[in-house]
């Protein structure tokens, strides 16, 4: 009986733990609006910004997916595979393409899943901000 108890507790505590993960990761994180994970991403040592980027990034192009565009991650960061030089490239984009209101109510993943369409696949990105098509 205290066997069953010892190993019941030990895995009510291990899920406890992969839900507290879950919710409070660097997938989590990326959930926030942008502006806000953006001044995280700053105010974060270079290791903790790589984290973050790639984090940013894994959860765009599964977001990206979703809307029908496939591109893989080293077809995104090209040669450099550095994904900290893609949010701050992002990062000078995004006032430029996305309503100021934008920023600071998106989550990051999703305007980060539309950079990366309007990235590889400018005419779809333009169809999903309902502008007009160019020639």
């Amino acid at each position: 009986m205290e066997l069953l108890f010892t190993a019941m507790t030990i895995m009510l505590v291990a899920a406890g733990y992969l839900l507290i993960r879950r919710f409070r990761g660097l997938a989590a994180q990326c959930r926030k609006p942008m502006a806000q994970w953006l001044l995280h991403f700053v105010a974060a040592n270079p290791g903790e910004q790589r984290e973050m980027a790639q984090a940013l990034v894994q959860e765009s192009l599964k977001l990206a997916a979703n809307m029908g565009v496939q591109v893989r991650a080293t077809d995104l960061l090209g040669a450099a595979s550095d994904p900290a030089a893609l949010i701050d490239s992002w990062r000078a984009q995004l006032p430029d393409v996305m309503p100021a209101t934008s920023l600071s109510t998106s989550p990051a993943r999703t305007l980060g899943a539309l950079m990366v369409i309007r990235q590889v696949q400018p005419q779809r990105f333009r169809q999903l901000m309902g502008l007009p098509a160019t020639s």
